[in-house]
């Protein structure tokens, strides 16, 4: 879907980044199996922590702070509360995450297992988003609130 609203836009580009950069390592991770990980794995997984450290505080936040409330003033509360929770329970799996990729090798099995349980939480939550979030945001913001959304959000 093409979005004409800039901060829908903004939200699909780092939408887009999440899907390419946890689709990587969810095949990575799913190809390498028990085996250790290798030096490319490291670096991927050290990746993917420091981009969701970013994911679960300023753009969680920021679509709590200032979407979810519009949605659910729209009588869209169902959704806005789903990815609400949805949020909880990624930012405790990516507090978990962040604090095993600063030991790759020592904790592998348990990186391993919660990084595909991350990537698949990630997925389709994006994808919920790409489906309900953002369409719902080109309906209901106007050019000045759009414009205003889009310049605190960077």
């Amino acid at each position: 879907m093409e979005f004409n609203r800039r901060i829908s836009r903004r939200l699909h580009e780092e939408h887009e980044a999440t899907l390419a950069l946890w689709g990587r390592l969810e095949q990575a991770l799913a190809m390498r199996g028990s085996r250790p990980p290798t030096e490319e794995d490291v670096r991927l997984l050290r990746d993917c922590a420091a981009q969701l450290a970013d994911e679960v505080t300023r753009h969680f936040a920021f679509e709590e702070a200032e979407l979810f409330p519009r949605l659910a003033a729209a009588g869209e509360g169902d959704i806005a509360e789903l990815l609400a929770e949805e949020h909880e329970t990624i930012r405790a799996a990516a507090r978990q995450f962040g604090e095993l990729a600063h030991d790759v090798t020592g904790r592998w099995p348990a990186l391993r297992a919660l990084g595909l349980e991350l990537a698949e939480r990630l997925l389709g939550h994006v994808q919920k988003e790409e489906m309900s979030l953002l369409p719902s945001l080109e309906d209901l913001l106007d050019e000045e609130t759009d414009q205003a959304l889009a310049g605190s959000y960077v």
